[in-house]
């Protein structure tokens, strides 16, 4: 099937998109050279009624996320240009980062609960982590006795979460195992979560890039994905059916091997979702012109998923 829609993408309005050309009427002018009949421009957003927001999301509030709608052309051509928004969802402390009344300004939102590379945000460290960290600050602390309390805090914080796994010696396969676990826990928490609900009976909902963790090499996320078992998935997908959630095919989160997709994790799991009779959308998640180009995987993928026409959210029709 020939996807003609991509709902998942980021402008220069997105604070990640260092594009020059990345306008939304230059997105909107390739989305008409794509064929397409329905293009959607997402870029994040935090809801500033919702507490919580980090550093880099307090510069993406609600009238930011809509200055898209400001900018798009008067003449389409055949698309249809519709405005939606990428949020949040933090599953550490089970925040969603937009309201329903908020999501409802906007034609569709985007729900990610697998920024990863987030971390003491969207996911807490994993307690071995936290726990070296404070006795890193116990060692700064001692051997700088003239350092303030907050400055040996911020010293020790300026570490990464890499950084300090690889201090206290925390393996690779305990790193996997605590991102499987959170995935299907932060899906499941985000099914039942009031304001998700709420959001998804508002307006449509996808959650953007499913099971897909951030900050992990290819083969180290297909690892994570494939260690999650068909029954979590399979659950998980089922309530994002009753809810009437979408699920995204992200089409730059999945990776064209040799073996055409065979052996790419994100293909058993759209199959699974496909299993539970969730609906789809299909979206680049590019953050530059020429990205938007990428959405022809996604013809391919639709292929070995088996998704249809059929299978496709109304709204992306």
């Amino acid at each position: 099937m020939k996807i003609l829609h991509d709902v998942h993408n980021h402008s220069l309005l997105s604070s990640c998109c260092y594009d020059p050309v990345a306008t939304v009427e230059n997105f909107v002018n390739k989305a008409r050279e794509l064929g397409h009949k329905v293009f959607g421009i997402s870029n994040h957003l935090w809801d500033e009624k919702v507490p919580g927001a980090s550093g880099w999301y307090q510069k993406q509030m609600i009238n930011y996320g809509l200055e898209a709608r400001n900018s798009v052309p008067k003449d389409t051509g055949d698309v249809k240009v519709l405005i939606g928004t990428e949020s949040e969802y933090l599953g550490a402390t089970d925040t969603l980062g937009i309201l329903a009344e908020t999501g409802a300004r906007f034609d569709y939102v985007l729900i990610p609960h697998t920024h990863t590379h987030m971390k003491n945000f969207v996911i807490n460290e994993m307690p071995e982590v936290k726990e070296y960290r404070g006795l890193l600050r116990e060692k700064v602390a001692a051997a700088f006795p003239d350092l303030s309390e907050p400055l040996v805090k911020k010293m020790v914080n300026s570490l990464s979460n890499n950084d300090v796994e690889a201090l206290c010696g925390v393996s690779l396969e305990a790193v996997m195992k605590y991102h499987a676990d959170f995935m299907v826990t932060s899906f499941h928490q985000l099914m039942n979560n009031p304001e998700f609900i709420k959001l998804a009976k508002t307006v449509p909902t996808s959650v953007a890039h499913p099971f897909h963790p951030c900050g992990f090499g290819s083969e180290t996320r297909c690892a994570i994905m494939n260690s999650v078992s068909d029954e979590d998935y399979l659950s998980c997908f089922e309530e994002a059916k009753k809810l009437g959630v979408y699920i995204e095919v992200n089409t730059g989160a999945i990776n064209q091997k040799a073996d055409n997709y065979a052996n790419e994790a994100g293909i058993r799991m759209l199959k699974l979702a496909k299993q539970a009779g969730c609906k789809f959308t299909f979206g680049t998640d590019s953050h530059s012109l020429a990205g938007l180009d990428n959405i022809r995987q996604g013809d391919v993928i639709s292929e070995v998923c088996g998704i249809t026409e059929s299978d496709l959210a109304d709204y992306v029709k």
